[in-house]
């Protein structure tokens, strides 16, 4: 049952009239509605004030943008909600979709202020906004700023072993002036001899073997997924994905699927020889389970789904019911129980894999690890508890890993992801479940275009940068399409790295870039490919043993109308609520402080979206507020 719609028409091509010209570093340009020439107009003193145009219909309301300048710009809009199937409505630039307004709280007769991302071009573009259940009072708009990084010389693992720095120097080194290529490996060629469980080598069969592969076959560059991105390329990429997909669950023991997290080793260690960079994920099948995958889409249910009922344990074909929470003592997931089942199999499955990682340690070879991927998504079971209980499992894998298996050589991955509560577009990406700087080398995020759509993926990369900070490298984990690197300068958006996703297992992800794209990039200069690294002898680090150094650790928690801020250290502190425009809503704390936690209350906000910001001392957080 919907609300009362509104009444009238208003001419959806219609010139805005700017109270100000849009300019490269100018204070935002607003266009109010209300200007559009023939718009219907009603007052909104119900719902905030202000003085909102009426749609006639779903095509919603367009304004006319002129700038000075090809780049991105921020664009925000205030709407006024009429009725429950708004929720369909997007923001488009140019006639294509850039944001939704699935991120804000779904009540009717509500006024909310929404934002976006897009790539403009010199002279006039045309942004439209809402359908005929929504009133729209005004867009403004501002050139998205460039941001300043701020990236620490060292990884966060402590004492990092000499290999582990010098891939984050290189890494460090190219950021924003180059990105690396890679590519996923999920099928492989290897030779196994089952009757004494053990991986035959290049150049070890013998006529007794029998073996299925020749050596050329089981090489890094002759596992299906490479030669395949060679053959389209011209190039082998310089980092190479694997999966410690079999070395917990189930079936970890068995010949073949031993053979593949062997294989795994192997392949990564021919590639550091070779100069590249292995990285690593885990589809983690936790305990005797074969499945990761939770079983419904939408809600993320999980363990808390219908075939998890009645006490089921272990997993079905296609559902998990491991609940992780249960390794806590209890929901806040602050305590760890390490008398649980549940604790023992998370500890059990990451001592296997560490004992991995050791064997490349003590080759002195270092991976780039990217563990409890998607982390919002809900698909996989780490992702169905809270954000917070997210967070302490993602650090007790890294301190069980590190700190009681002391493994050095490391470069770690927080894969931000969006959260299906708020939508599935860039908007969506959750900052709220990262583990914190001193956890973290390099925020990810997965994004699958469709066929041949060759975008920067700015929208994804502005988003982290404003939720996450500039800290730290932004990569681009999992891909369909390859970014265009023309794109990718053009709007700055200055990922990292991309990882194709795998061509084997029915993936078919090298078909979504054209060969004249692939050889487009893979041949530019902006693009690192195997044969650009320089070799690891040749590169050397500045800080001999990098010691870790003591972090912010300013820390803010939303807990519906309650925020929690808490803090290491004694100062000065301020909390400040912000529109998403930027104007001060509130101020919640100004004082001084000693360190704990702090409880704050925020009633007297009003339902929408904000930016809170908090500082102690010198040291300083943000985070995306969304109140109901």
């Amino acid at each position: 049952m919907g609300c009362k719609l509104f009444a009238g028409a208003c001419s959806a091509m219609a010139f805005a009239t700017a109270i100000a010209a849009t300019s490269a570093y100018a204070a935002p340009t607003t266009y109010e509605a209300e200007d559009l020439s023939g718009a219907t107009v009603a007052e909104g003193a119900d719902f905030s004030g202000g003085k909102y145009a009426k749609p006639a219909d779903a095509s919603g309301i367009t304004f006319t943008v002129k700038v000075e300048e090809t780049a991105v710009y921020d664009i925000t809009t205030k709407v006024l909600i009429k009725q429950y199937d708004w929720i369909t409505s997007k923001i488009t630039v140019n006639g294509v979709d850039v944001g939704s307004m699935l991120t804000t709280p779904r009540n009717c007769d509500s006024s909310y202020v929404v934002s976006a991302s897009a790539k403009m071009k010199v002279g006039e573009n045309k942004i439209t906004v809402g359908n005929q259940a929504i009133g729209v009072d005004y867009i403004t708009v501002e050139r998205h700023p460039d941001p300043e990084y701020k990236i620490g010389t060292a990884p966060v693992t402590p004492n990092a072993s000499e290999s582990a720095r010098k891939v984050f120097s290189f890494l460090r080194e190219n950021f924003t002036k180059a990105t690396l290529s890679g590519m996923m490996i999920s099928d492989q060629n290897f030779n196994y001899d089952y009757g004494n469980m053990r991986l035959i080598p290049p150049g070890g069969c013998t006529p007794a073997d029998s073996c299925k592969y020749t050596d050329a076959e089981v090489s890094w560059k002759g596992q299906t997924d490479i030669a395949e991105f060679y053959k389209r390329s011209g190039h082998y990429p310089a980092i190479g994905g694997f999966d410690m997909l079999f070395a917990a669950g189930g079936h970890s023991d068995e010949g073949w699927f031993r053979g593949y997290s062997e294989n795994n080793l192997l392949m990564a260690e021919e590639l550091w020889k070779l100069g590249g960079i292995p990285t690593f994920t885990w589809h983690w099948k936790v305990g005797e389970d074969t499945v990761f995958y939770t079983k419904d889409t939408y809600p993320m249910n999980g363990y808390r789904s219908s075939g998890c009922a009645n006490g089921a344990k272990g997993s079905s074909e296609s559902n998990t019911c491991f609940n992780y929470t249960k390794a806590f003592k209890d929901s806040t997931c602050k305590e760890i129980n390490e008398a649980s089942q549940e604790y023992k199999d998370i500890v059990n499955d990451i001592d296997k894999v560490s004992a991995l990682f050791k064997q490349l340690q003590e080759k002195d070879i270092a991976v780039i690890w990217r563990p409890l991927h998607e982390a919002s998504g809900g698909w996989f079971w780490w992702g169905v508890g809270s954000g917070d209980c997210y967070k302490q499992l993602y650090r007790l894998v890294f301190d069980r890993m590190v700190k009681t298996n002391g493994l050095n050589n490391l470069i770690w991955v927080w894969n931000i992801n969006t959260d299906p509560q708020f939508g599935y577009d860039y908007s969506a990406l959750n900052a709220s479940w990262y583990p914190g700087d001193e956890y973290v080398d390099i925020v990810a995020v997965d994004i699958y275009d469709p066929l041949n759509d060759h975008n920067s993926g700015a929208n994804y990369y502005n988003k982290i940068v404003s939720d996450v900070g500039t800290n730290k490298m932004i990569a681009l984990s999992e891909n369909g399409a390859i970014p265009d690197i023309d794109s990718i300068a053009e709007d700055k958006a200055n990922w990292s790295y991309w990882m194709t996703w795998s061509q084997t297992w029915s993936g078919n992800f090298l078909e979504k870039t054209t060969t004249e794209m692939w050889k487009k990039n893979l041949d530019d200069k902006r693009i690192i490919a195997l044969e650009d690294m320089p070799g690891w002898d040749k590169v050397t680090v500045s800080n001999p043993i990098a010691k870790r150094i003591a972090t912010n650790n300013v820390n803010i928690v939303i807990n519906g109308k309650k925020l929690s801020l808490s803090t290491n250290q004694n100062g000065r502190a301020t909390v400040t609520v912000f529109d998403l425009t930027g104007h001060r809503v509130a101020t919640l704390l100004q004082g001084n402080i000693s360190a704990g936690t702090h409880s704050l209350n925020l009633q007297s906000l009003a339902a929408g979206n904000y930016i809170v910001k908090a500082s102690v001392g010198h040291h300083n957080t943000m985070q995306v507020l969304r109140l109901k």
